[in-house]
């Protein structure tokens, strides 16, 4: 199998958005597969574009002729000529745009930050939204932090429901590899390493099950093999969120977990999914910023811990303790190095090389 961290069809993770609620990821945890898609052109309005390379919106179709794979619930990667594009946000999981609201809150900047309850149609993104991640994207890049994924176009689209300002991202890609991928692929060679193919994991029931064992050995094994991993990947996103934070930016009200984080093919931790975050200067209270910036930080955590603890399983919450660890020793020290590329890519193989020997459901 190809490893390509921009056409991640290799990876698993934290994918809430493939379970039949649609809950946040910190919610309502489910353990999903990267899926291949069919997709079909659409019709759509250019807002604006790359003006040296139209790229055409498609959207997610049973009849489709042209592959890509999926990025979360909403978006599709795909490879146009070599490069690879994401569409942000072109129908709900497999199924293209369907007439089901998915539960969000919308954002609005007056004098002070403002917020209400606006679902959004299954598959689209509002204006509101695309317009806050052009315009926080170009802020930050402006101060130097690694966006990986680089908008080059704004597209407007008409669904088959009452959907006024429904509109596509189009992205020039250069990794749409996860965090929390990563982090699922560390998690499951320790589980081979421990219990060999005596283990099963159920993507369709999301249940983890392993036999005897002894914890003493499974800690063991770990702690030798797999704890600075572990640890190193969580304190480079602990950094970011404190650089975030020093730069007068938040990480994402209700969307600061570690599957916005993205892995480099230099070992770099890139950021992505920007539409929710808020600088302190359009906030416009310091105390509010300070509280909403711990809000960043304990969903992150609860978004590490929960994500390991959901398997039932001792060593994965020992994995999810030490991710919590990285994450503040990171974000109090401000420590960040750049991750070992050529141990990532072992991690890699040995995954795919086992992996149909655990998830019997692949």
């Amino acid at each position: 199998m190809d490893i390509n961290f921009k056409y991640p069809s290799f990876a698993i993770g934290t994918h809430s958005g493939w379970n039949e609620k649609n809950n946040s990821p910190t919610t309502s945890l489910s353990i999903a597969k990267r899926i291949l898609l069919k997709l079909k052109k659409y019709p759509f309005e250019i807002v604006f574009s790359n003006p040296d390379k139209e790229i055409p919106y498609m959207i997610k179709s049973i009849n489709g002729d042209i592959e890509g794979v999926s990025s979360g619930a909403g978006s599709s990667i795909v490879k146009l000529d070599k490069l690879f594009y994401k569409i942000k946000r072109n129908g709900y999981r497999n199924k293209g745009f369907i007439d089901k609201q998915i539960p969000d809150r919308e954002f609005e900047i007056k004098n002070t930050l403002f917020e209400e309850t606006d679902n959004e149609v299954g598959g689209a993104m509002s204006n509101i939204d695309a317009q806050r991640e052009i315009k926080i994207e170009n802020e930050l890049r402006g101060k130097g932090f690694l966006i990986p994924q680089k908008i080059v176009g704004l597209y407007k689209i008409k669904t088959p429901f009452e959907k006024d300002d429904a509109v596509a991202i189009i992205q020039q890609i250069d990794t749409d590899f996860r965090a929390d991928e990563l982090t699922m692929i560390y998690l499951f060679n320790l589980f081979f390493d421990i219990y060999g193919d005596k283990c099963s994991f159920s993507l369709e029931e999301n249940f983890f099950n392993f036999p005897q064992y002894s914890i003493k050995e499974g800690f063991e094994n770990f702690k030798k093999h797999y704890s600075k991993l572990f640890f190193e990947l969580a304190r480079n996103i602990g950094s970011i969120y404190r650089r975030f934070h020093d730069e007068g930016y938040l990480r994402g009200i209700s969307n600061s977990w570690y599957g916005n984080e993205l892995i480099c093919e230099d070992g770099n931790i890139g950021v992505c999914d920007l539409e929710s975050c808020f600088s302190k200067e359009e906030i416009n209270d310091d105390e509010v910023f300070k509280e909403l910036a711990k809000t960043d930080c304990n969903l992150a955590i609860t978004a590490f811990y929960d994500s390991m603890n959901c398997f039932e399983n001792s060593i994965a919450s020992i994995v999810g303790s030490k991710l919590v660890e990285g994450f503040r020793e990171g974000y109090n020290r401000k420590e960040y190095k750049k991750l070992d590329i050529n141990l990532i890519m072992n991690q890699i193989k040995k995954f795919i090389k086992n992996k149909d020997k655990m998830i019997k459901d692949d």
